[in-house]
């Protein structure tokens, strides 16, 4: 009870964080938004076994990222991330920790590229308007909490037990179905045809998202990203489904239209 109460009361104080900050003007909404996928990278650098120095490296490379995007920069910005961390890699590497060295370099530049762009894509949808990023927020929660709940009761075959052990095809399918239906309402209320098919496969690209990000924590032998967050893990957890979700979440309401 303790547990469930706390996640709930985390669960009330992000929403208002999210309300609030989509309220914001663009470039201080897109900063406050790169800095919370920039501590998702931190612990992403953590997972790949990276000392923290470079795991604050590519943190700080991501948030460079969505500045990059944001001002139309990112071939002059990439490149600089690119050669500056292999200087900075290159002049701390010594005989003692040459075998840090992968993990190191993946920690400094793998969240840019898993994370960076991607997740972006959550302030391309914004500016579409902040209604479609509600949309977003509530299609994808509607459908992980029918995957959890059907799951849970009904789940009896695994989808794939390396990276989630608890997810089954039947949680796997509710989702769909609730994707579909929330999709559907969602593009009549915003007064959109197709609505059903961006529920589904936005819906579709969550499930899949969320096992990838967890193969991470799954290699490093952790449960959650980090304990940032009571109740819900880190900031790495928070934004699982969205990694592949809202690019195709974008790019179908691109291409129909809005």
């Amino acid at each position: 009870m303790k547990e469930f109460i706390l996640r709930t009361a985390s669960a009330i104080i992000l929403i208002l964080v999210v309300v609030g900050v989509s309220l914001l003007p663009p470039l201080p909404f897109l900063l406050f938004l790169a800095l919370f996928v920039a501590l998702a990278g931190y612990e992403m650098g953590k997972l790949l076994g990276a000392s923290p120095g470079y795991s604050f490296l590519g943190s700080l490379n991501l948030f460079l990222v969505f500045l990059a995007l944001y001002f139309y920069l990112p071939l002059e910005t990439l490149t600089a991330l690119v050669v500056v961390t292999g200087i900075v890699s290159l002049f701390s590497t010594s005989r003692e920790n040459l075998k840090n060295f992968t993990a190191n370099v993946a920690s400094a530049l793998l969240p840019s590229l898993v994370l960076g762009f991607p997740l972006f894509h959550l302030f391309l949808v914004w500016e579409r308007g902040v209604k479609f990023l509600y949309f977003l927020i509530i299609l994808i929660s509607l459908a992980d909490t029918a995957a959890y709940l059907v799951g849970t009761r009904f789940g009896r075959h695994k989808i794939y037990p390396v990276a989630s052990p608890k997810k089954s095809w039947e949680g796997f399918l509710a989702a769909l179905a609730l994707g579909v239906i929330a999709g559907a309402v969602g593009g009549r209320v915003l007064g959109f045809r197709w609505g059903w098919v961006v529920g589904l496969l936005t819906a579709l690209a969550a499930q899949l998202s969320d096992p990838f990000e967890s193969l991470f924590k799954r290699a490093a032998g952790v449960k959650d990203s980090s304990h940032l967050i009571p109740g819900h893990g880190g900031a790495l957890d928070r934004i699982d489904s969205y990694i592949f979700a809202a690019p195709v979440f974008y790019y179908l309401i691109h291409w129909i239209g809005l």
